[in-house]
């Protein structure tokens, strides 16, 4: 991640405000927990947060995400670096590192969104919500069919301490400008390594069934369409009244979308912090600034963190720096507060006042 120094100690300086503010008004002290303090997840054996009103989020690439609050561990997507693809990004965990999960939340059917879930299941015995088109690749590695709660937008879902609901969203589109744009990125970047080249064949060797590559779109059978039919936008309420938001695609805002957002609005609720998608394929800033904008308007969550954004060394995705994105929002959405997120660095957060410390600094 490319951040400048000036940026970083801003955040945490912020964070300090907040901290201290939270202090002497609920009882929280963020940096004082131990979770907050630590780059390892809860969900490979790092500590949970003891106070009920903070929530630790945690960024492990990708659109990959953690969520530890009030004994639950959750994951949204599951795309880990241990997958032997050229491109896998080096998140600092591998699938069988996950020894914890209480679910699994998947935001669309592309591999490279839930191509961990299989083992980290075996590990864990947590159950997974998805799209329609991700039940055959589960099931054909062995995922226990009681384990597997296809969604398809829409739902209300009662889990123990949270309700899960669901609308149907929209894949960020492939327009034929777009994919020239990407074929070209992949054309010109840089050529695998020897060790990058053995561990892909031995990636492909292990996939001898097609199971992984066969992931086929079909846009007339809805299931097994991932860009109107696999791709679903999670909000979850936890019964403290505390609201999140996950979207892992850079999509145009759904229908779906706006009327299950109209609805929480409508009743007096609010998105306390929401995970959007930030991308654009055919490299254009503009596009993507808003498509995410025109997302955080409907939304408007008191707290923004991108999802499969990239700002890395792997030439597979374009670069998406956030600053200009954190920019356009002053005019946009200024009510909402951006935060760009490192690889397993606590965001953590009080539930209670929204108010958030960014862990960069700790090791």
């Amino acid at each position: 991640m490319r951040k400048t120094l000036s940026r970083e100690l801003l955040l945490a300086a912020l964070g300090s405000l907040l901290l201290t503010h939270s202090a002497s008004g609920q009882g929280v002290n963020l940096q004082n927990e131990a979770a907050c303090r630590t780059l390892q997840p809860a969900s490979t054996g790092g500590p949970m947060p003891v106070n009920s009103n903070v929530l630790v989020l945690r960024y492990l690439g990708r659109a990959n995400y953690e969520v530890a609050y009030r004994g639950k561990v959750l994951l949204f997507d599951t795309y880990y670096d241990d997958l032997r693809l050229s491109y896998a990004e080096p998140f600092g965990i591998k699938g069988p590192d996950v020894t914890r999960a209480d679910a699994i939340l998947v935001g669309h059917t592309h591999y490279d969104h839930f191509g961990s879930a299989p083992e980290i299941i075996a590990h864990t015995g947590a159950p997974i919500f998805i799209g329609p088109p991700g039940r055959k690749y589960l099931a054909n590695l062995g995922v226990p069919d009681d384990k597997i709660h296809v969604v398809r937008g829409g739902e209300t879902i009662h889990r123990d301490g949270y309700t899960i609901q669901t609308a149907l969203a929209i894949h960020m589109p492939a327009d034929p400008a777009d994919g020239a744009a990407f074929r070209d990125l992949m054309a010109k970047s840089e050529p695998l390594t020897e060790q990058e080249k053995l561990q892909l064949a031995e990636w492909r060797k292990g996939d001898s069934d097609g199971t992984r590559l066969a992931l086929a779109e079909d846009p007339n059978d809805s299931e097994q369409d991932t860009w109107h039919h696999g791709t679903i936008v999670y909000v979850l309420t936890f019964d403290d009244g505390f609201r999140l938001l996950f979207s892992d695609t850079a999509g145009v805002l759904s229908g779906g979308e706006s009327v299950l957002a109209d609805s929480i609005h409508a009743s007096g609720g609010k998105i306390d912090l929401a995970i959007l998608g930030y991308l654009q394929l055919g490299f254009s800033l503009p596009k993507a600034i808003k498509v995410t904008g025109t997302r955080a308007k409907v939304w408007d969550p008191a707290i923004f963190i991108p999802s499969h954004f990239h700002d890395g060394e792997k030439a597979e995705l374009p670069e998406m720096p956030t600053e200009p994105l954190f920019e356009a929002f002053r005019e946009i959405a200024p009510n909402v507060h951006g935060i760009e997120p490192l690889y397993r660095s606590p965001v953590c957060v009080n539930t209670k006042t929204d108010e958030f410390f960014v862990g960069n600094f700790v090791r």
